[in-house]
């Protein structure tokens, strides 16, 4: 391959790369666009081309998706101990992330908004998976619930914060073998 085209494309995935890492705590799934950036151009290397060594090796992608997978568990551990922190009780803590999970998904496919839509799919999935655990599994009034469910929306935000450092080892990992 010509050698300005090679750095042409590393130079195009690390920008790409930043913007997806700088659109993380704003529930955008950086470090796996830039994964599956970087697992797509892996594979179509070894489908159309005799790339050798490929551009991402698999220690680099195996480094990236531990970062990733770690932001993820970070993010909704997070959630659970905001909802701990305002007094939730087991039920209160499960049912925030799981709420979590379903409001993201929602929120995704409800709100068409880029962004927008995920972000208040996952607020409102965490404070209303912890209400409903506290209410309906743990048999606490409304009035009880609702420290509970605003810490678990506290939680959520700072777990979302805390998958910026995974994101930005996801990104260097994976740029520093898009230039060697």
């Amino acid at each position: 391959m010509v050698i300005w085209l090679h750095y042409a494309g590393a130079v195009g995935f690390a920008l790409s790369g930043l913007l997806s890492v700088l659109l993380t705590p704003a529930g955008v799934p950086g470090a796996w666009m830039i994964i599956g950036i970087a697992g797509t151009v892996d594979v179509t290397a070894m489908l159309f081309g005799s790339a050798e060594p490929l551009p991402f090796g698999l220690r680099a992608l195996a480094i990236a998706i531990a970062a990733a997978a770690l932001g993820e568990v970070l993010e909704f551990i997070a959630g659970a101990l905001g909802a701990k922190a305002g007094g939730a009780s087991r039920a209160g803590m499960v049912s925030s992330m799981v709420g979590g999970v379903v409001g993201v998904i929602a929120g995704t496919i409800l709100i068409p908004v880029p962004i927008v839509g995920s972000i208040v799919g996952a607020l409102l999935g965490v404070s209303l998976g912890a209400l409903f655990g506290e209410m309906a599994l743990h048999g606490r009034l409304a009035s009880e619930s609702m420290r509970p469910a605003l810490g678990a929306v506290v939680g959520r935000a700072i777990g979302s914060l805390a998958k910026l450092p995974c994101a930005l080892v996801t990104w260097i990992v994976l740029v520093y073998d898009a230039f060697t």
